[in-house]
């Protein structure tokens, strides 16, 4: 009977009768949407259909499906591919952007695609498919209707022939929000914020090492007045002699390297700075037409199809002249996120007694009956015990979800970044009971944090995932100064945070306050304690103010 084919606009295509996935409606969206400063990235889509046969088939394709992944294969060409999943639940690809909100959750591959002989590339792209697959329907439980689309891209990069290999990367990537909620007063939130970096876009979505961030896009702080976070040392980059058979690691085919390595002369069209790369000649000066361009795509979508969403983006430069006006964006991935809430919250005067109070949050709305709290005391924790803390955190997620209990969750550092010299590595569906999730610094009790790295790139170690951390200062100007810059907004995790309205804030420990009971009924042998609350207790959260409160019910 054959697979049936849909195309929208010449650059998507649609094999089978399922769906689209998350992924691919948002790409769907861009392809239909005019945008005339964004070149429209080539999608094929490997509609749920897909999905549903291969399981029927106990994990094989058929030779009709095989063929026409040939054939994508042959029509992309040999130049570099990304495979990536495109879920029902991935990406709000619902209309609105969905309840439930899930960034970065499976497993996606980006491959050279350059071997001289076919059949491996095929087997290649297959292997992918098939991980994917495999690793989507190991995290469904029994009862879940979700399923799986498959994207298949061409890579919009360069290759650099660098000491350490072939290797192919964009000249900038990046994730941008069109709305950034931390913003200062003398600053518009609809301007939105962006997180990029020089290289490919696991250095955006991931927190493993710092990048550059711009808040907000239209009148960006000057980033030789932060103190810290406003230069990238290294780089994600796909190896492009990796043509072996794939493990199942999304990032096996991936090198981090240093930016010396990088082509030079590239390098310091976008701004350098002791080999490091600052992105200043972009983002201050709008070489290349790069901010006034970004600035246009945001505003373009905001019209024509939501004004509460964030895109994945890469640039590239057509010429070696910064005078020249000339580089290309490509919008590789378009998430629709929910609106946020901005009435203010309202404390009740007879309120109970005040556990935990913070002046840097993200999150809106009030939440009650809250019976638990997760806990990883600054007295128990350290990092060797990090895969405890990550498993233990894991488990009393799952033992929550399985009673339909909410939960606060109290953590040192920058939960969910893969740097454990950061804080602790969790996905958001490892912590998605949670409705409250609170960081502090190494040590919470005496020293202001975030505490110094001995590169003094990020804001410190353990410092808190929030983009801004506003360091003392009388007035609004000099605030600005003594701003701190983190760059993690953005990031997979923190997506997913802000897209399911999870309370999520900073304890600065001489300015909030948090009850010492959080601390005093750990279990000393345990890297996570799980603790009842004497009372209910209910969240108080403002995003509009950026306060939170914790407060105890009364009793009787």
């Amino acid at each position: 009977m054959g697979i049936p084919i849909t195309e929208s606009g010449g650059n998507v295509k649609i094999y089978g009768d399922g769906l689209p996935g998350g992924k691919g409606t948002g790409l769907i969206m861009i392809n239909e949407c005019p945008i005339p400063q964004a070149v429209k990235i080539k999608t094929r889509i490997l509609s749920t259909s897909f999905y549903d046969r291969f399981v029927e088939m106990d994990g094989e394709f058929t030779v009709e499906e095989s063929d026409i992944i040939r054939a994508i294969v042959d029509e992309l060409d040999d130049g570099p591919i990304s495979v990536r999943s495109s879920a029902t639940d991935e990406a709000g690809g619902r209309e609105g952007g969905g309840d439930h909100l899930h960034a970065g959750e499976y497993r996606s591959f980006m491959l050279p695609n350059n071997h001289p002989d076919p059949g491996v590339r095929y087997e290649q792209v297959e292997q992918a498919i098939s991980h994917i697959y495999n690793d989507f329907t190991g995290r469904q439980s029994p009862s879940s209707t979700e399923k799986m689309a498959i994207l298949i891209n061409p890579i919009p990069g360069i290759l650099d022939d660098t000491d350490a290999g072939h290797f192919y990367y964009p000249c900038v990537s990046g994730v941008a929000n069109s709305f950034f909620p931390y913003a200062l007063k003398t600053q518009d939130p609809n301007d939105g914020f962006a997180r990029i970096a020089f290289g490919h876009g696991y250095a955006t979505i991931l927190d493993d090492f710092p990048v550059v961030s711009m808040a907000t896009i239209r009148e960006p702080i000057p980033l030789k007045l932060l103190q810290s976070g406003n230069r990238q040392q290294y780089f994600y980059a796909l190896n492009m002699n990796w043509n072996a058979a794939l493990g199942g690691d999304e990032l096996e085919t991936m090198e981090i390297l240093h930016t010396r390595f990088a082509r030079r002369s590239m390098i310091s069209l976008l701004g350098i700075e002791q080999n490091s790369v600052t992105l200043e000649n972009l983002i201050q000066d709008d070489h290349f037409n790069f901010r006034t361009t970004l600035i246009g795509i945001m505003e373009a979508i905001k019209a024509r199809i939501t004004p509460h969403f964030q895109i994945e983006f890469v640039f590239n430069l057509d010429s070696p002249r910064p005078d020249s006006g000339e580089g290309t964006f490509c919008i590789v991935q378009l998430t629709l996120l929910p609106k946020l809430q901005r009435d203010a919250v309202q404390i009740p005067e007879n309120a109970g007694t005040t556990q935990l109070s913070i002046k840097n949050s993200q999150g809106h709305g009030i939440t009650s009956g809250i019976r638990h709290a997760v806990v990883v005391s600054p007295f128990v924790y350290s990092r060797d015990r990090h895969d405890e803390a990550q498993q233990g955190i894991a488990e009393i997620n799952r033992r929550m979800r399985e009673e339909n209990e909410k939960y606060i969750l109290i953590v040192p550092g920058r939960l969910g970044s893969t740097n454990r010299d950061w804080g602790i590595f969790v996905t958001y569906s490892e912590v998605n009971q949670a409705v409250g999730i609170f960081e502090y610094g190494v040590d919470i009790a005496g020293r202001e944090e975030p505490l110094p790295e001995k590169s003094s790139l990020t804001g410190g170690i353990y410092g808190s995932h929030f983009l801004y951390m506003i360091q003392g200062g009388r007035d609004e100007e000099k605030k600005r100064m003594q701003t701190r810059m983190y760059g993690t907004q953005g990031t997979h995790f923190l997506t997913n945070l802000v897209a399911n309205n999870i309370v999520y804030g900073f304890i600065a420990p001489a300015e909030d306050y948090l009850d010492p009971w959080f601390f005093s009924g750990v279990d000393p042998d345990a890297a996570v304690s799980l603790l009842t609350f004497p009372l209910p207790v209910t969240i108080y959260a403002d995003s509009l103010h950026q306060f939170c409160k914790v407060i105890a019910d009364h009793d009787g």
